[in-house]
């Protein structure tokens, strides 16, 4: 029944008009929103940062947000398979639970999920803009944000009301479409948007010849109400129900994924409600909210339920802004930030009861956080910030984070030099504590006596200008140490009758460290280039105190991207190359036998996009995703697509 009404909003949305809308988005937006508590200007800011925004994410026609994300330093993705398998994002050698994920204000980290975000069921059809901060962010925003911190804007509403609408099909039985209704006027915008996929997939098994294929259903809404010029009214919501199949692991054969009937139901709703009140000609600013993030995971194996968790995640949060401007000394503006935030999370997991321990548990835990934060900027040229919040947790000792930032302009030159310190947290998840799984032989125990990990870290770069600003030219290098890490696959004889595995602090230091290089050319009018390269060094101690590579973290990751508009902007061509270099998995072979190290061999995705509008009223496009047909494994085991095909229309009606 749901799903017949969407097919029905889809159709009503994009039948319409028939009209392409015109593509008024811009190569690079001067305010970011997470590097601070307030926005700023990208000249101001201390971090590391990419933004991705429309029109990139439109050329690209990429499904997932994830695929995007593969273009942005420092960043490795790691999928388990194909479209719709659960897919991890780790920055500069961070675990995928360390990067705070935020959704139009709602922080979406999956507490039934270990805290991390999968990003298997994000996909980029209603998405406007993607702001990623590099390096410890804690003291603005909390224990995810340890390494780093990912804001996603659904787009909203501008303009007279419009309908809008695509409809696509291609490769592995993939059908895809959407449509979103949207408008403003002198005191309001609102825009409700929906798609929906259904994908038969591919065999994610080295062996066998079934098709996983996968299933999504999202919609998307915001509304903002402003009465005055001082105070505004906002809501945001996103719904999203997605059914994925994956397969079992053979433990006593092979130690391999084998085809089985296995599925995973996911349901996703985030919503956020925020008031905004500025008094002394915007000078001194309020701002009030409350959101919630609720993820309902089920799985099932041949049709019978087998085990579910749901994570859910309640905040409130209050935030005073002042700013004030001191002309006569240095020419100064200074910002004063305080900010009280409160979170209640809870967790429940349903399973079978066995002698090695029941799954069946419901908990809960709450935070309340502090947070200062201040910037200055002095003579349009030198930007300072520093950030301190202390977290009051039911579970742990207080813990107190800061971070301190330094950006400097020297327009006659075009150069940029910015550096940062910072301190992070990540408490333990309710899964590593708490958690139980069973597999055929070895179960997984929480364990209740987990310390939060704790880091420290610092980068310093320098951006370069050359040719009027037609040659943009980045370089970084970060450094940062992790105490306490937490180990989720240490081996316990006591468990079990064969033993098992738990999650432990690892004794010593993690060590993460590297660089980063990007570069972007306008060579010609409609001809841009976009590369990033990223090394990475991420290093664990062992059992013996010595340090090995982490596993999943590829030493090398390069991304460059060619761009061309032409035919008076109504064609485009976008060709985009991900390298991913060899690194580090773990094999869990049959028992007896101990867990191995293997190596994951390199790859090279390739994926070309074309578009043309044949007139005011049509949009035609396609794209080849894994163009060379590489066969690769991200994940030990895991086959991932080969090349694909897909092609598709985009409509819209504009009065």
């Amino acid at each position: 029944m749901f799903r017949n009404i969407f097919f029905l909003f889809i159709i009503i949305s994009i039948i319409p008009g028939l009209a392409l809308s015109a593509d008024n988005s811009e190569d690079l937006e001067i305010m970011l929103v997470t590097a601070s508590r307030t926005p700023v200007s990208t000249n101001q800011i201390g971090s590391s940062f990419t933004v991705i925004d429309a029109r990139q994410l439109k050329n690209r026609q990429l499904v997932s947000i994830s695929e995007i994300l593969r273009d942005v330093p420092g960043f490795s993705v790691s999928r388990n398979g194909v479209l719709g398998s659960s897919t991890q994002i780790r920055v500069r050698g961070s675990e995928a639970n360390q990067v705070l994920v935020f959704i139009d204000g709602v922080e979406v980290n999956d507490l039934a999920q270990g805290g991390e975000f999968n990003f298997a069921h994000l996909l980029t059809s209603d998405i406007e803009r993607i702001e990623v901060i590099r390096g410890p962010q804690s003291a603005l925003w909390g224990s995810d944000a340890l390494a780093g911190v990912i804001n996603i804007t659904s787009k909203r509403g501008a303009g007279p009301v419009s309908f809008s609408g695509f409809v696509e099909g291609g490769s592995f039985g993939t059908k895809r479409g959407g449509g979103n209704i949207s408008g403003s006027g002198k005191n309001y915008h609102f825009n409700l948007a929906g798609s929906i996929i259904d994908s038969d997939g591919e065999n994610i098994s080295r062996q066998g010849d079934e098709d996983d294929g996968y299933e999504n259903t999202s919609l998307s809404f915001s509304a903002g109400y402003e009465p005055n010029d001082d105070f505004s009214l906002s809501v945001t919501g996103r719904y999203t129900d997605a059914t994925n199949q994956f397969d079992s692991i053979d433990f006593f054969v092979t130690g391999l994924p084998t085809d089985a009937d296995n599925e995973t139901d996911t349901v996703q709703y985030y919503g956020r409600i925020q008031a905004k009140l500025s008094l002394f000609n915007d000078q001194w600013q309020h701002i009030l909210g409350s959101s919630i993030s609720s993820t309902d995971n089920e799985n099932f194996s041949a049709g019978i339920e087998t085990t579910s968790n749901e994570g859910k995640k309640y905040k409130f949060d209050y935030q005073t802004n002042f700013f004030l401007e001191t002309t006569d000394i240095l020419n100064a503006s200074h910002t004063f930030t305080f900010a009280l935030e409160h979170e209640k999370e809870e967790f429940k997991q349903r399973g079978t009861a066995t002698p090695f321990g029941d799954p069946n548990q419901d908990l809960q835990m709450d935070t309340t956080s502090i947070v200062g934060d201040y910037r200055v900027n002095v003579l349009d040229d030198l930007s300072l910030s520093g950030s301190v919040r202390h977290d009051i947790n039911s579970d742990f000792q207080g813990s107190t984070t800061y971070r301190t930032t330094a950006a400097f302009v020297y327009p006659q030159t075009g150069t940029r030099l910015h550096a940062s310190y910072g301190t992070g947290v990540k408490n333990p998840s309710f899964t590593e504590r708490f958690g139980f799984f069973a597999t055929s032989i070895m179960p997984f125990v929480g364990n209740a006596s987990l310390k939060p990990e704790q880091s420290r870290g610092w980068e310093i770069g320098v951006d370069q200008m050359f040719m009027d600003e037609k040659i943009r030219l980045g370089f970084v290098y970060f450094n940062e140490r992790l105490q306490d890490e937490i180990n989720g696959f240490v081996f316990d004889a006591s468990i079990g009758a064969f033993g098992g595995f738990t999650a432990q602090n690892v004794s010593g230091r993690s060590n993460r460290e590297g660089v980063e290089v990007t570069a972007a050319i306008k060579l010609l009018d409609g001809l841009q280039l976009r590369g990033a390269y990223t090394y990475t060094d991420a290093t664990e101690p062992d059992a013996t105190g010595r340090q090995i590579q982490e596993v999943r973290r590829p030493h090398h990751i390069a991304s460059l991207n060619m761009d061309y508009v032409f035919f008076n902007e109504r064609a485009g061509l976008n060709l985009n190359i991900n390298y991913n270099g060899e690194q580090i998995d773990l094999f869990f072979p049959p028992f007896p036998n101990p867990q191995q190290r293997v190596k994951l061999a390199s790859f090279t995705l390739v994926s070309l996009t074309g578009s043309y509008q044949m007139n005011q009223n049509i949009s035609l496009y396609g794209r080849i995703e894994n163009l060379l047909d590489e066969e690769y494994e991200e994940v030990f085991g895991f086959q991932t697509p080969g090349i694909g095909v897909f092609a598709g229309v985009r409509f819209a009606l504009q009065p």
